[in-house]
């Protein structure tokens, strides 16, 4: 009998227990809603407004502009309730302030298990039912974005001296209801903001923190409470890497070309990979830095490249017919010129393409043109701090493929900034990720790639070749420019249209110009790089 009588005490005992403990049901609700897990949360409180929990919460976060929440528990103590538990809610905002209260759940037990008593002092401890948060935000002075010598690029004088900066920079407008929502409290319809590139890319840095003021108001706008302020901080500014005496000089020689067909440039500082001007004519989408484009033949930079790992040199006798078939396609060069036999230097220097088609399908495969177009930067993500691209380039899997990549007309695809970066590098001996803001630097994953001694003694010369005797020499380039033409064809039809390219560098600059539409590369492009040439 005394052990059938410890045994239903003991059954007794287990059935009426209570299960968990209030720091396990705290720390189980904290958890949650640090996650936005508002159903788990559900499932621990009680006093659960209709609905659940997540309106509460989520209007919580919309009125104060929480973007992040850290919540730590604190001490759980008894009480006549039940038990109280502190906790600690450090709230970083979308006006980059961090705000940080001391919070209070009151924990009940019901059927054996510990619960929140849920209220909106649950959220923070003087808030009541009816009442919300209400921010007042009085921004300070904007941030400016600096070209070199401190330059104030933002500025509407500097804007107009070269419309192409606005690309860049983007614009400060007033925001609208949709922005404002967007962006989030405290912003409001009305307030300045950034509107495309670096002015809306580093918008928080620019505009800096405002003067903010957190109330809690009841019905008819009283306010009940105030709780918290935060001071302003002026906005900091955003350093880039353009230079005005470039920028300005790019900007003549686009602005006074003969041709009427849309220009992009690009200069580059090949010892550093810094932008130092980027225009574009007319302007609208930055087509300089994320457009895509058939490179024609400034790709055979690559590609004799390539070569070179195979023993090719300058001095390689080669053959230049007017045409080539490979795999049933018919590749044709320029008005169907041809050298006969002729050195490797001089079918580049005057173009090519079945020479180039050839010795690709001769000495290369679709993986080894594909590594070297990687030792160039193509298929790497830039990191300018606004978007920009970089080439594109799918390895070739078939001869007729691999050939028509050679010289530009496959698959790959380029434009101004990554064709820059490809002179840039034949001149540094490195290729080096392009960069445009350097205060506060992106983070770059793409890193410099040096290039060996073999390539650099091979296309330096080949390049030169091309300003003193091939495509390029009757354009009147100034001294100590080495340079590649290109004819990129791009549509169909008999006669199809083609982009003029010329890339090059001329000492620590490098540049691309590309004129859409603009024909032969020697004709449309190299000019322009000229008139820029002879301005600085």
């Amino acid at each position: 009998m005394l052990v059938l009588a410890l045994v239903a005490g003991g059954a007794a005992y287990l059935l009426l227990r209570t299960h968990g403990s209030p720091q396990q049901t705290a720390a189980s609700y904290l958890s949650d809603w640090q996650r936005g897990d508002y159903r788990a949360m559900n499932k621990v409180s009680v006093n659960v407004p209709h609905g659940g929990l997540a309106t509460p919460l989520s209007q919580f976060a919309a009125q104060v502009g929480v973007r992040q929440l850290h919540l730590v528990l604190g001490r759980v103590t008894p009480d006549s309730a039940g038990a109280q538990a502190r906790y600690t809610a450090t709230a970083d905002l979308a006006s980059s302030h961090a705000w940080r209260y001391t919070g209070q759940l009151q924990l009940v037990k019901q059927n054996r298990a510990w619960w929140v008593s849920w209220s909106p002092s649950a959220i923070y401890p003087s808030l009541k039912t009816g009442q919300r948060f209400v921010l007042h935000a009085v921004w300070p002075a904007r941030g400016q974005i600096l070209g070199t010598g401190g330059t104030v690029l933002s500025s509407p004088a500097t804007i107009a001296q070269s419309g192409s900066i606005s690309l860049l920079t983007g614009n400060v407008v007033t925001a609208t209801a949709a922005q404002a929502k967007a962006l989030g409290a405290p912003y409001h319809k009305g307030d300045l903001i950034g509107e495309g590139g670096i002015e809306q890319a580093f918008q928080a840095r620019l505009a800096g923190r405002p003067s903010l003021t957190i109330q809690i108001q009841g019905p008819g706008s009283h306010v009940a409470a105030t709780a918290a302020h935060f001071p302003s901080v002026a906005g900091q500014p955003v350093q880039t890497s353009i230079d005005m005496r470039y920028q300005l000089a790019a900007s003549h020689a686009v602005s006074t070309a003969k041709t009427s067909k849309p220009v992009d440039m690009v200069v580059l500082q090949p010892s550093t990979g810094r932008v130092l001007a980027v225009i574009e004519r007319p302007g609208g989408f930055d087509r300089a830095l994320s457009g895509i484009f058939p490179p024609g033949s400034t790709f055979k930079v690559v590609t004799a490249s390539a070569l070179t790992k195979k023993g090719l040199r300058p001095s390689s006798a080669v053959q230049c017919p007017p045409t080539v078939t490979i795999d049933g396609r018919t590749f044709h060069n320029f008005d169907n010129e041809q050298a006969g036999r002729t050195s490797l230097l001089n079918a580049f220097a005057i173009s090519c393409n079945t020479t180039f088609a050839m010795l690709a399908t001769q000495h290369l495969d679709g993986s080894s043109l594909a590594s070297m177009a990687k030792t160039f930067g193509f298929n790497a993500r830039p990191a300018l701090g606004i978007p920009a691209t970089l080439g594109h380039f799918k390895t070739p899997r078939q001869g007729v493929d691999l050939a028509a990549d050679a010289f530009g007309q496959g698959t790959d695809l380029v434009n101004p900034l990554s064709q820059a970066s490809v002179a840039a590098a034949i001149e540094d001996g490195t290729w080096r990720p392009p960069q445009l803001v350097t205060n506060p630097a992106p983070p770059q994953s793409a890193q410099p790639r040096k290039l060996d001694a073999g390539l650099l003694n091979t296309l330096r010369p080949m390049m030169r070749a091309v300003v003193t005797k091939g495509t390029a020499a009757g354009v009147g380039l100034p001294p100590g420019v080495y340079g590649k033409t290109g004819t990129a064809e791009y549509g169909s039809g008999a006669n199809p249209p083609s982009h003029a390219w010329f890339i090059g560098y001329r000492g620590n600059l490098a540049f691309a110009v590309l004129v859409e539409g603009g024909g032969i590369g020697a004709d449309a492009s190299a000019p322009i790089a000229n008139a820029f040439l002879r301005r600085v």
